[in-house]
């Protein structure tokens, strides 16, 4: 009788462990299931997007949230600020395009910058205008921040502008 109890024991026991081992090293892979978009790749249960777009499975051109027109204020360096809006189109030539983008500041319509989005879903533009400038242009929960650093007559002079997305 003591061998069969013995025996019964160590084939539960293994039975459990066994099942135990089983169970646990399945693991569910979220790469099958998920479906990463506009050549998107799945890594570690997540979707890596391609530079031009954003989304739990790509499926948002990084373009798309910037598309508008804000309103908001212009600072220049330290002078008080004065009302402003600007907007964000794509461009005549690249209509639709996950990374092109044209603004335009109101309060300087003729100054046109066509500007890529860049992987970081910041906009960063460089050009020789107004002495050379560096432009830098963030959306985020619709509010936009537009930052110009440029040296008209060989002195640093920044603008700022910050706005919310027109309705």
């Amino acid at each position: 009788m003591k061998f069969w109890r013995h025996s019964l024991i160590a084939t539960i026991s293994f039975l459990a462990v066994s099942f135990s081992v089983v169970y646990t090293s399945c693991s569910d892979d979220a790469c099958l299931k998920l479906k990463c978009r506009n050549g998107g790749t799945c890594a570690d249960n997540i979707c890596k997007c391609p530079t031009g777009y954003e989304g739990g499975q790509c499926e948002r051109k990084a373009s798309d949230r910037y598309i508008g027109v804000y309103d908001g204020t212009t600072i220049i360096d330290n002078k008080p600020p004065t009302i402003d809006s600007a907007y964000i189109a794509y461009t005549e030539t690249d209509y639709g395009s996950a990374t092109k983008v044209q603004f335009v500041l109101y309060s300087r319509l003729t100054d046109v910058i066509v500007c890529n989005i860049g992987s970081d879903g910041k906009i960063s533009y460089t050009d020789d205008k107004f002495g050379g400038r560096v432009i830098t242009i963030l959306e985020e929960n619709n509010q936009l921040n537009f930052t110009s650093i440029e040296h008209p007559d060989g002195k640093e002079q920044t603008i700022k502008f910050v706005g919310t997305i027109r309705k």
